[in-house]
């Protein structure tokens, strides 16, 4: 049971890092704000920027399960199993956040928001009471 929770955790952070730094690396480095540079960027490359919209989505949705995480273990009312490899892997991914935001810290930040909007969302405390 625990050893098939942290490998699924694991794939879990590997997703949302891998994910996150995949898209800033695909995003295109000059900035697309005018219509004719976007419209050049679809028409020319339009599954390089397909595949980056895809890589960042899939790694906020995959750090907004940490977020979930974070606010299930915060919330008083609530017991959570596993709560000493749930922080492990929070503070895992709190690393892996200090990296992006080193790395590109427009888009990680984007990235982190849109994660914590989605994470306190989708936490249903009723559910688990």
């Amino acid at each position: 049971m625990l050893a098939m929770w942290i490998y699924k955790r694991v794939l879990l952070l590997l997703a949302a890092y891998g994910g996150i730094f995949g898209s800033l690396t695909l995003f295109p480095r000059n900035p697309i704000w005018s219509f004719s540079s976007f419209i050049g960027e679809v028409i020319f490359s339009p599954f390089k920027l397909l595949l980056a919209v895809f890589l960042f989505v899939m790694g906020f949705l995959s750090y907004s399960l940490f977020v979930r995480d974070i606010v299930r273990m915060w919330h008083s009312d609530y017991t959570v199993s596993l709560r000493t490899p749930r922080l492990f892997f929070v503070f895992i991914a709190c690393l892996s956040w200090l990296h992006l935001l080193i790395t590109n810290w427009l888009v990680a930040l984007f990235a982190l928001v849109l994660a914590a909007w989605y994470g306190i969302m989708d936490v249903k405390f009723e559910a688990y009471q």
